[in-house]
């Protein structure tokens, strides 16, 4: 058994590698090639094993017929398939169409599973429970193909967001309802009705949300013990996916698909702050190979299994496939165009525009889950013969048919949709960084051709094909004209809000308390949603909600003054000032990023204004961080030297590996410097303010203006400042600015 699952492996990675090789040599579908790969091998399976049987048991066999049960492949592979496309999502994006998202993931699940079996009993092509559970496994869909042609076209990122969106929950929903309808085939009276089985559905998903929700969370606790180590950060990772699946499917009988996936989402959006950047990036790239080689391996090993489940085939099953295939169409189109609008006009989510729906509706291939859940039903004993052979067949047919029909022709439909184009806003914005970076490379080019002493005639020849080969337009263009001053100021701004969120998990590893990076992480997000709505004001409105009181402050604030406990109310000020802190320093980071790289942009009286929006949130900061000191002394003194002791910790961890990175200490010199440095780390690390909390004699003054710093001063930083005209008639400036952002958004 070993031996032959150690050829199998051996043999998947090299296939796969192959497959991935020819798919991005010659820019075909790598899942098509994978099924017809798979094909091929599963129908030399069959020759080889009639014609010659020594050969085929004794090589063939331990090759292309692993000896696992069918559920074994789920196990495998699932768990990492899910929990890295839960891992690389943005959840807070995701959040803005959760309704659409539930509709496909779920609703359309039901539906399929409906239509299809009407469809079969209508045709008098089998019973209606044998087309119920066919249309149950087919309504999973395979992100992998979709997203590799979104990938090559450039398709839009919110039609890319309906689709991951969708994958991450189908399954879920298909598996529960097919074991419904198994557990009727096969007499369980118990789960037979309707209300039996929408209560299963509704604690299969509720318990998995749930119990997927507490690992996640569990999972980002444990992880700031790590203590930075990047090694014991991803094997961590690795232990979360398979436990979670088997305890929360085999023990808890809930559904380990939606435990796996909320753990993944939940570690998504708050991984960031508890990883340092370089780890961060790591984790998600490595999980990212992992689950590339897992979903490659799993659709190459079902569709090895393709020959053997259709050498039973007969011409009425053709007819039947037909069938199925109308009729899962039909469906998706009633979910997508008939059901999807309704959302918009309950205000659920903004409108899907008719192209994304049909590209939504014709690019809901079937792949690997559905092979696997077809495999897994051929060889339960306790179905029906019939029930077996029928389901097995059609459900393999149909994910060859979508594969080869829906997977080929959808490039072309997302290009004849004109999906692949960018906005005219986009392509002004792209067209002017071609611009910006055709200047930059003509100079290191003769820079270069100075260094090793090229003729300038020739880097001129160089230049010209670099410039011909990256030109967008044939014609000039005129960038202001293109854009509006509003549209060009929401740019920059949601440019900031996003450089910010980069920033920001640089103060991690406890420098900042992981509650100020995740309410500076939600900030920026809310910045960047407000800026695409508002503009300017909507920015700096969002910009304001972090510094206004919150109740932990309030309770603290209420039980210092009036029960004379101390270390809640110290705890939150040293919270507020160590935000305020890492805020000012980011934005002064923000006017650097925004002098070298959006002026040459957005210009420079446009970017002269975001630097005055910048300024005026700097002004905010410290004002907060002058009223704190204000109302207690030097004690704040005691988180600044913390602060800065830290950094410079950080610090100097950084520049002694990148002088063993060059090789100009050895190995014994940088472990003993960096066991002396994390050394100091960890007592710097506990954040200790004993004096930040006055005592009784300066109480009462310093009520008064906490109070008043609390609410009035809350007040007075959601107020956004008026901005400063960079140029010669800065009312103009100002009037042009508003009345652009009082104009719709085109």
């Amino acid at each position: 058994m070993v031996i032959h699952v150690l050829l199998l492996s051996g043999f998947l990675l090299a296939s796969i590698a192959l497959v991935q090789a020819v798919s991005l040599r010659w820019s075909l579908s790598e899942s098509v090639l994978l099924a017809a790969w798979g094909f091929t091998l599963g129908g030399f399976y069959l020759v080889s094993g009639e014609a010659w049987p020594t050969l085929a048991a004794n090589f063939v066999m331990p090759a292309l017929a692993p000896r696992l049960p069918p559920e074994a492949y789920l196990w495998i592979f699932l768990p990492p398939l899910l929990f890295q496309a839960a891992l690389s999502v943005n959840v807070r994006e995701m959040l803005g169409d959760a309704a659409p998202i539930l509709l496909l993931a779920v609703v359309a699940v039901f539906v399929t599973t409906g239509v299809v079996g009407g469809a079969i009993r209508l045709t008098g092509l089998g019973p209606l429970v044998d087309g119920l559970l066919l249309g149950a496994m087919i309504a999973t869909t395979d992100p992998s193909a979709v997203l590799a042609v979104f990938r090559q076209v450039g398709a839009p990122e919110r039609l890319v967001r309906l689709v991951e969106g969708e994958s991450l929950l189908n399954d879920a929903a298909a598996i529960a309802i097919a074991g419904v309808l198994i557990a009727a085939i096969t007499g369980d009276a118990a789960n037979v009705s309707a209300t039996a089985a929408l209560r299963a559905l509704g604690i299969a998903l509720g318990g998995g949300l749930l119990v997927g929700a507490l690992a996640g969370r569990a999972f980002a606790w444990l992880l700031p013990a790590l203590g930075g180590e990047g090694k014991a950060e991803i094997s961590l990772s690795f232990a979360l996916p398979y436990p979670l699946y088997l305890f929360a499917d085999q023990t808890l009988h809930v559904s380990g698909v939606v435990a796996v996936v909320a753990a993944g989402l939940v570690i998504s959006g708050l991984g960031s702050t508890r990883l340092s950047p370089v780890n961060w990036k790591h984790l998600q790239l490595i999980w990212e190979q992992i689950a590339a080689m897992a979903g490659a391996a799993i659709f190459l090993l079902a569709a090895m299994q393709i020959p053997a489940t259709l050498r039973n085939a007969r011409w009425i099953d053709i007819v039947a496939l037909a069938v199925v295939v109308v009729a899962a169409f039909a469906a998706r189109v009633v979910v997508v165009f008939g059901m999807l609008p309704l959302l918009s006009r309950l205000r659920l989510t903004e409108p899907v525009s008719a192209a994304y729906k049909l590209v939504i509706a014709w690019g809901g291939l079937r792949g690997a889950v559905t092979l696997v859940l077809a495999l897994g039903l051929a060889q339960d004993t306790a179905l029906p013969d019939s029930t077996r052979r029928f389901v097995a067949i059609l459900a393999t047919g149909f994910v060859l048919v979508s594969l080869i029909v829906n997977g080929t022709s959808l490039k072309l439909l997302i290009r004849r949709l004109r999906l692949d184009l960018l906005s005219p806003q986009a392509q002004a914005l792209q067209q002017k960084a071609v611009q910006l970076s055709s200047i930059g490379v003509s100079e290191r080019v003769h820079m270069a051709a100075r260094t090793f002493h090229i003729p300038d005639a020739i880097a001129d020849q160089a230049c010209h094909t670099f410039r011909r080969s990256v030109d967008m337009s044939a014609t000039a263009f005129d960038f202001e004209a293109a854009l509006s001053d509003r549209e060009r100021l929401v740019i920059g701004l949601v440019t900031l809000a996003a450089k910010e969120r980069d920033l920001i998990p640089q103060y991690g590893s406890g420098i900042i308390t992981i509650r100020n990076l995740d309410a500076m992480m939600r900030n920026t997000d809310a910045m960047i949603e407000e800026a695409r709505v508002g503009g300017r004001l909507g920015y700096q409105r969002a910009a304001a909600k972090i510094l206004a009181d919150t109740i932990e402050m309030r309770v603290a604030r209420w039980l210092y003054r009036w029960l004379r406990v101390r270390q809640p109310y110290g705890d939150a000020l040293a919270d507020r000032f160590e935000l305020l802190m890492c805020r000012r320093v980011v934005l002064h980071q923000l006017i650097v990023f925004n002098d070298r790289s959006l002026t040459p942009l957005l210009g420079e009286r446009l970017a002269a204004l975001l630097k005055t929006i910048l300024k005026a949130r700097i002004g905010t900061a410290e004002g907060g961080l002058a009223d704190v000191r204000r109302c207690f002394g030097h004690a704040s003194d005691v988180l600044e030297r913390r602060m800065l002791l830290l950094y410079a910790l950080r610090e100097g961890r950084e520049r002694v590996q990148a002088m063993y990175e060059d090789r100009s200490i050895s190995k014994e010199i940088y472990d003993s410097i960096r066991r002396e440095l994390d050394a100091a780390w960890k007592l710097a690390v506990p954040r200790v303010h004993p004096d930040l909390v006055p005592g009784e004699a300066q109480a009462k003054a310093i009520h008064t203006r906490i109070d008043a710093l609390g609410v009035d001063g809350a007040k007075a930083y959601a107020e956004p400042s008026a901005p400063i005209a960079a140029h010669a008639d800065p009312a103009a400036q100002v009037a042009n600015v508003a009345a652009e952002e009082r104009r719709p958004s085109p």
